[in-house]
């Protein structure tokens, strides 16, 4: 059973709203009821399996991003320092957490794969001033949309 901890304070629909509109994004409807239900945090299990090139490779989520004014893990920290600071992910993916190497596991919100969940290599990154947003060479497919994800979750390898 997927357990959530040390997560913060709740949110309201109209906080994630204006994040949304902070980024010109709409967050995909399961991911925005997780957010409501749990802001950020751990969570058990947590190891997450995907696809590079041909390789199963394994890793796992150390924190879920949080809507909240603290300093660490805070989602609207990483969209300033990720989209908008920098361009260093397509324009329709979220950073929603990060495993314990710095890489991110994001959401689709805006094209044909609409709420499927990626893993990003941060060694492999590219400058999306200068590629075009379907370059996902550095993205690995995990799941089809955030509850499959929530639910592929496993103890251990």
């Amino acid at each position: 059973m997927l357990e959530f901890f040390r997560t913060e304070t709740s949110l309201t629909l109209q906080k994630i709203n204006e994040i949304e509109a902070f980024i010109g994004l709409i967050f995909p409807k399961n991911y925005k009821e997780h957010l409501l239900l749990n802001n950020g945090g751990q969570c058990k299990p947590n190891i997450f399996s995907f696809n590079e090139m041909g390789t199963l490779s394994n890793s796992s989520i150390d924190w879920f991003l949080a809507i909240y004014d603290g300093k660490h893990d805070n989602l609207m920290n990483y969209l300033k320092i990720y989209k908008v600071n920098e361009k260093r992910l397509p324009s329709h993916i979220l950073p929603i957490a990060h495993d314990p190497g710095g890489n991110l596991i994001c959401i689709s919100c805006d094209t044909a794969d609409v709420g499927s969940i990626f893993f990003w290599d941060h060694e492999k990154e590219i400058d999306y001033r200068f590629s075009d947003d379907t370059d996902y060479s550095n993205l690995y497919f995990i799941t089809n949309d955030f509850d499959e994800f929530l639910n592929s979750l496993k103890e251990s390898i």
